[in-house]
C-alpha cells in the first residue's frame, strides 16, 4: 500500500500515520498458524477414551523465528458452541526457523460423552488456542472433532493398568494378598506377576516385564474389540528373580501404544533366609515321565526318590492336572490342593488301597516329593507326569450309565 504525503504536513503527523498502518494491517499477515492431526478422533461412551494429537506451527512473520507457543486449557463444546467443560492441561509447540511441532496424548472424560450423548448428540469439538512467545503476534486456536462411536470401533488406546503379584514359589507359601509388596525368601522358585490392562477399541499391545531396570520377557498381544480387559502375566521361565537379598522392583513398561497414566510398580523384599537348599534339587527315580500304571489292588504302584544326604521327612504329593497337561511344559501349576500326600522317612512310597479310591483313570496327574528338617522345608523334586489305567471292568463301573447308551426313566 503506497501512501501520498503532502510535503506541508508536519513529521509528527507522518510518524502517527505509519504507526496506524502498522496497526490496521490485516492480522493474517501477523497470527500464528496451528493445526491438529488427525482432525476426526472416534471416541466411546462408558469410559475415558484415549486421543492422540500431533500439533504443528508455522509462523511466517519473522524470518527464522524461534520461540515456544503455550496453550493451558481444553475445551470441549457442542457443534453448536455451547461449553461442554473444561480441562486444565498445558500443551506447548517448539519452534525453530518458525515452523514446530508438539505432540499430546489425553483421556477424553466420560462425563463429556455422557453429556452430548443424553443431549442427543454424537460430535464434540475439542479446542485449544495457542499463544506465541513473543509480543505483536496474535493466537492460534486450533479444533478436533470427536465422533461418538461404539467401543469396538473407539480409538485403540489403554485407559488403565493395574499389577498384583500372581503367585509365589508353587506350595511354599500362601499367595499374597498385601498387594503391591510382599516378602519372600531368597530363592524362592516361580515368583511371578500379572498386569490388568483396560483399553478401547481394539490393536497391538506391545510391552516388556522389567525388573530393576532389566527387562526380562517381551509381550506381543493383539487385544481385540469389545473385551476391554486383559490380564498378561509375567514369564515363567525367567521367574522373577529372587537370588539377591534386598528390595527389588517389577513394572509391565508399555511400549506401544504409548499409555495416558502414570505406570504403576510392585515391589518384593527378599530376605536372607534361604527357601530351598544349597544342594541340588531332590531327583525323582521311578516310575519314569508320562509313565502308564495299573491301580491293581494286588499289584499297587510304588514311587521312588534319591534321598538328600541328611536325614529328613519326605512329603510325597501327587496333583490333579487338565487332560490338556500331557502336551505342555509343566510349569505354573496349582498345587496348592493335590489329591493325595503322605509322608515318609523313606525314599519311595506305595499306594495304599485308601488312596487307589482317590485316583481316576485315564486322567494326567503330576507328582512330587518335597524334604523337610522340622518344619523347615529343604529340597523338593519337579514334579513328573504319570497316568493310572485300571481293568476293563473297573472301567465301565465308573462310566456313567447315560455314557453307555443306556436311557434313565
Amino acid at each position: 500500500m503506497i501512501v501520498e504525503v503532502p510535503m506541508n504536513v508536519p513529521v509528527r503527523f507522518l510518524f502517527a500515520a505509519l504507526f496506524l498502518c502498522v496497526i490496521l494491517a490485516p492480522a493474517s499477515s501477523r497470527a500464528l498458524t496451528v493445526t491438529a492431526t488427525p482432525g476426526v478422533v472416534n471416541v466411546s461412551p462408558g469410559t475415558q477414551s484415549p486421543v492422540h494429537l500431533l500439533y504443528t506451527a508455522l509462523e511466517t512473520t519473522t524470518p527464522n523465528a524461534s520461540y515456544t507457543a503455550t496453550s493451558t486449557q481444553l475445551r470441549f463444546e457442542t457443534p453448536g458452541g455451547d461449553l461442554l467443560g473444561t480441562l486444565e492441561r498445558t500443551a506447548t509447540i517448539s519452534l525453530a526457523n518458525s515452523r514446530g511441532a508438539g505432540t499430546e496424548l489425553l483421556n477424553v472424560p466420560a462425563r463429556i460423552i455422557s453429556a452430548v450423548m443424553r443431549a442427543g448428540g454424537n460430535r464434540i469439538i475439542l479446542s485449544r488456542t495457542f499463544k506465541p512467545g513473543v509480543m505483536d503476534l496474535l493466537p492460534s486456536t486450533v479444533e478436533v472433532s470427536l465422533r461418538i462411536v461404539p467401543a469396538p470401533a473407539g480409538q485403540f488406546g489403554l485407559t488403565g493398568l493395574s499389577l498384583e503379584f500372581n503367585q509365589p514359589a508353587p506350595g511354599d507359601a500362601p499367595r499374597p494378598t498385601s498387594g503391591g509388596r510382599i516378602t519372600v525368601p531368597r530363592n524362592t522358585r516361580g515368583l511371578r506377576a500379572a498386569a490388568t490392562v483396560t483399553y478401547n477399541g481394539q490393536g497391538l499391545l506391545r510391552g516388556r516385564w522389567v525388573v530393576d531396570g532389566q527387562p526380562v520377557g517381551l509381550v506381543n498381544r493383539q487385544l481385540t474389540a469389545g473385551r476391554r480387559e486383559a490380564v498378561i502375566a509375567s514369564p515363567t521361565v525367567p521367574a522373577l528373580p529372587t537370588y539377591a537379598t534386598g528390595l527389588h522392583t517389577v513394572r509391565f513398561e508399555i511400549l506401544e501404544p504409548e499409555p495416558t497414566f502414570e505406570i504403576p510398580s510392585l515391589l518384593y523384599f527378599v530376605t536372607a533366609t534361604d527357601a530351598v537348599p544349597q544342594w541340588e534339587s531332590l531327583e525323582l527315580s521311578a516310575p519314569p515321565a508320562r509313565a502308564h500304571l495299573a491301580l491293581d489292588a494286588a499289584d499297587r504302584p510304588a514311587f521312588s526318590w534319591q534321598p538328600i544326604p541328611e536325614r529328613a521327612i519326605y512329603l510325597f504329593r501327587i496333583v490333579a492336572l487338565d487332560p490338556e497337561a500331557v502336551t505342555i511344559p509343566l510349569t505354573g501349576l496349582d498345587t496348592r490342593t493335590p489329591v493325595l500326600s503322605a509322608r515318609t522317612a523313606g525314599s519311595s512310597y506305595t499306594l495304599s488301597p485308601f488312596d487307589l479310591d482317590r485316583l481316576a483313570t485315564n486322567m494326567p496327574y503330576a507328582w512330587q516329593v518335597r524334604a523337610y528338617q522340622g518344619n523347615v522345608l529343604v529340597a523338593a523334586s519337579d514334579y513328573r507326569i504319570v497316568l493310572f489305567s485300571g481293568p476293563a471292568a473297573d472301567l465301565e463301573l465308573k462310566v456313567p450309565l447315560r455314557d453307555q447308551g443306556v436311557a434313565g426313566k
